[in-house]
C-alpha cells in the first residue's frame, strides 16, 4: 500500500482508517532502516499469527529520490508475494512518479492513494467545516487562511486550539482570532530567526521540529533568515561608512527599535561571516529548488554550520 500526500494531517487520518483499533503498529523511518530489516519484519511469521501494520514513513522512491537496484529486486519480489498477515504501508509527501516501475507495481498487486490537501479557495470552504461549532464571518475566515499561509496543516492546528479560547456555539470576532492566531504562527517564525541568530541552539531546533510537523517550507525560513544576515550585513557596510542612527534607519528603511534590534545583533557577527552565510543560502536556495539537495536535511546542515 502506498499513500501520498502533501497533508500530515490527511496522511496520519487515513492511516488511522486503515489501522482502526489494531495495536500491532510498527513504523520504520526509511533511510534510517534499510530495505533488508523492512522486508525480514515484513515477513515475520509470529507464532500467534496476529495481523500487523508496518509503516514505512518518508518512501521518497516513489517520486524523484531513487532506490538502489538491490532494494529495488528486493521490493518487487517481496510484493510478488507479500506475507498475508502484514499491510505494508509506504508513504511520502512527495508526489509519485507513475512512470516508475516501483510504482506501477504497488498500484498492481496493492492500493495507492493519492490525498491532496485544499488549495486557496476551497481552503476557505474547508474552514468553514472546520468551524462548525463556532459563528464566524467571512473576513475571519479569510483572515484565518492568509495567517496560516495557506497550508491546511497550520490551519487545522491552529483551529483545534480555539476550544482552549471559546466554548462551543461562540461568536469569535476577526479581532479575537487576530490574537490567537497571529502570535502562534507568525512570531514562531520570528522567534526561530531570532535563535538562529543569537545561536540558541536547542529553541532553534525544537521550533524546526515544530514546524516540521506542521510543514512550514523550509524556503520560507531559508527566505527570513537571508533577510535578517542582509539587514546585519547592511548595518556594517553603513557603520564603516560612518552613517549616523538616523541616516542608518532611512537607508535601511527601519524603525528606531529595528535598527536597534539589528545593531545588537550585528555585534556577534564579523562582517565576512554574514557575507558567507548570504552566499551559501542563496546557493543552498537554489540548489533546493533543483531538486540537488534534500530541504530539510540541507537545511539543518546549514544551521549547524551557522551556529557553531
Amino acid at each position: 500500500m502506498l499513500i501520498s500526500s502533501d497533508s500530515k494531517t490527511l496522511l496520519d487520518k487515513k492511516i488511522k482508517e486503515i489501522i482502526g483499533e489494531s495495536t500491532n503498529v510498527l513504523k520504520y523511518p526509511f533511510g534510517e532502516t534499510s530495505m533488508t530489516d523492512i522486508l525480514e519484519e515484513a515477513s515475520y511469521v509470529s507464532m500467534f499469527e496476529e495481523e500487523k501494520f508496518l509503516i514505512v514513513k518518508n518512501a521518497d522512491f516513489f517520486g524523484k529520490e531513487k532506490l538502489n537496484e538491490k532494494d529495488s529486486e528486493k521490493l518487487m519480489k517481496y510484493l510478488e508475494n507479500p506475507y498475508p498477515l502484514t499491510t505494508l504501508i509506504f508513504t511520502t509527501y512527495e508526489p509519485c512518479d507513475q512512470r516508475k516501475s516501483i510504482t506501477k507495481k504497488i498500484q498492481e498487486v496493492g492500493e495507492f492513494y493519492f490525498i491532496k490537501a485544499p488549495k486557496n479557495y476551497e481552503l476557505n470552504e474547508e474552514i468553514k467545516k472546520l468551524l462548525h461549532h463556532y459563528k464566524v464571518d467571512d473576513a475571519t475566515i479569510r483572515y484565518i487562511n492568509e495567517a496560516c499561509l495557506g497550508n491546511y496543516d497550520i490551519i487545522v492546528n491552529e483551529i483545534g486550539k480555539l476550544d482552549l479560547y471559546f466554548e462551543k456555539g461562540s461568536t469569535i470576532s476577526l479581532d479575537q482570532m487576530k490574537n490567537i492566531i497571529v502570535s502562534n504562527v507568525n512570531d514562531n517564525v520570528f522567534k526561530f530567526v531570532d535563535a538562529v541568530v543569537s545561536k540558541d541552539y536547542r529553541t532553534t531546533f525544537q521550533l524546526l521540529n515544530d514546524f516540521e510537523v506542521i510543514k512550514i517550507d523550509v524556503f520560507q525560513l531559508v527566505n527570513v533568515l537571508a533577510r535578517e544576515y542582509r539587514l546585519m550585513f547592511y548595518y556594517k557596510i553603513l557603520e564603516r561608512k560612518k552613517y549616523n542612527r538616523g541616516d542608518m534607519a532611512k537607508s535601511m528603511k527601519l524603525q528606531d527599535w529595528q535598527l536597534e534590534n539589528v545593531r545588537k545583533e550585528a555585534m556577534n557577527y564579523h562582517m565576512d561571516d554574514l557575507k558567507d552565510f548570504l552566499v551559501e543560502l542563496s546557493k543552498l536556495d537554489t540548489a533546493m529548488k533543483n531538486g540537488t539537495y534534500e530541504k530539510n536535511l540541507a537545511f539543518t546542515n546549514f544551521l549547524m554550520h551557522a551556529m557553531e
